[in-house]
């Protein structure tokens, strides 16, 4: 009998250990000054090491309508304020987010402004209407934003199936 419970124990750990991430999904960001969607971001599950750490990248533009007007599959604008110039889609601007089950958030990642190039420390949390929080910081100062959670319905067909298994974050600075 205590060989079964030794066994099962094992087993209930070893599957809560592979469990994926909270908050992994799909992002609508809204732009703070227009009040319309800005971009979609997929934040996902990526291995350092031993630890699971959450990332975001930008997987697709909005224009000024509100309108898909960029993805994965078309990047088109370029981030002149990031390091190399790279395109906005396709930009990792989330990494080395680390979940903490006391508080229900993640904690001590970075976060990017693609905008201006600059790289703040960052948390994610949700709120009680289950919205996304995300908080860009230099020590007690910062700014939260409020991203939206996108089911299927909400994306463009080349956005509903995007393997993330291989991704890992290219920090850039």
């Amino acid at each position: 009998m205590k060989i079964f419970t030794f066994g099962l124990c094992g087993i209930l750990v070893s599957g809560a250990a592979c469990a994926a991430l909270p908050f992994t999904g799909m992002y609508q960001t809204i732009d703070d000054e227009t009040n319309l969607p800005k971009s979609i971001v997929k934040l996902y599950e990526y291995k350092d090491g031993n630890d699971s750490l959450l990332a975001g990248r930008i997987v697709a533009l909005y224009d000024e309508k509100g309108n898909v007007s960029e993805t994965i599959n078309n990047p088109v604008k370029i981030a002149e304020k990031v390091a190399g110039s790279p395109k906005y889609v396709g930009l990792d601007i989330i990494w080395k987010m680390e979940w903490d089950s006391d508080d229900s958030e993640y904690t001590d990642g970075k976060i990017m402004d693609p905008k201006k190039g600059s790289v703040y420390s960052s948390e994610i949390w949700k709120d009680y209407n289950d919205k996304l929080r995300v908080r860009g910081k230099i020590g007690p100062f910062g700014r939260t934003q409020t991203w939206n959670v996108l089911s299927d319905s909400d994306l463009p067909a080349e956005l509903k199936n995007i393997d993330t298994t291989n991704w890992k974050p290219i920090i850039r600075k």
